[in-house]
């Protein structure tokens, strides 16, 4: 599935049955567009489609969180050990409540002497799985069961006491006119915590280039590292910032501990 086509599937998880019409507003193209993705959804057996709309399917009772933890795991786990390379011991560091977090705590967590602040549950049990080398501080709020995601102002404003030497993060989408994300609380949190870590890693696999969002979570200008599995395309190399560094991963190197891990 690419982006819009996981949304699809998680925004029917909220509201089990929406029309086409419902669905091309809410992620902003075109009738035609949706039709296309509910065809390759209902192929995969993921939902049912009917006259005019479309519905989870009774057998996907699985979180969408999951899935994405499944969608593209080789490249979010190069991405991940890519990443780990620039965490210096004893370092400080927000991590987000992405899947490719999850899978960057994975290796995080043999390490020792770090402080992490998360608002992901997922993500501070992967690092908690490593032993008592590494401190992990999670914000209180509202629980978000369908991601296990801590959320809410106190979350972003007891985040906002820290100033970690990095901030790494991903986005639904990259595009030449910034990061993409359609959740209004994970872009407003995103938004908050970015000025206050002294360097910006951003994590994107290359289904995320020239993506779709519904809101706006930051400029590209904010981008001091990205870290991808496959070259970004010239028009977006050109639109970031003079001095960003871009990281490709090397996918076919960290499959065969992708299959350990």
């Amino acid at each position: 599935m690419n982006i819009r086509q996981e949304k699809i599937v998680e925004i029917l998880h909220g509201t089990p049955t929406l029309s086409i019409l419902e669905l091309a507003r809410s992620l902003n193209v075109s009738d035609e567009t949706i039709r296309r993705d509910l065809k390759r959804l209902a192929d995969e057996g993921l939902i049912e489609r009917f006259h005019g709309g479309a519905r989870l399917s009774a057998e996907n009772s699985e979180a969408p969180f999951k899935q994405r933890l499944r969608t593209r795991a080789s490249s979010k786990h190069a991405i991940a050990c890519a990443s780990a390379e620039l965490v210096a011991e004893d370092s400080t560091l927000f991590l987000d409540n992405s899947s490719t977090a999850c899978f960057l705590a994975r290796r995080l967590a043999r390490r020792k002497g770090l402080t992490i602040i998360t608002p992901s549950i997922q993500v501070a049990r992967l690092l908690a799985e490593g032993g008592n080398g590494n401190r992990i501080i999670v914000p209180g709020g509202e629980l978000r069961t369908s991601d296990m995601t801590m959320v809410g102002a106190s979350a972003i404003s007891f985040a906002a006491q820290f100033s970690p030497a990095l901030f790494m993060l991903s986005v639904a989408a990259l595009t030449t006119g910034g990061c993409l994300d359609f959740d209004l609380y994970e872009a407003e949190y995103k938004r908050t915590l970015i000025p206050h870590a002294a360097q910006v890693v951003l994590l994107a696999d290359a289904s995320k280039f020239g993506g779709a969002g519904l809101v706006r979570t930051c400029s590209l200008d904010d981008i001091d590292v990205l870290v991808t599995d496959s070259q970004p395309p010239a028009e977006l190399v050109q639109a970031l910032a003079p001095g960003t560094r871009v990281i490709v991963a090397d996918v076919n190197h960290e499959q065969g501990d992708l299959e350990r891990a």
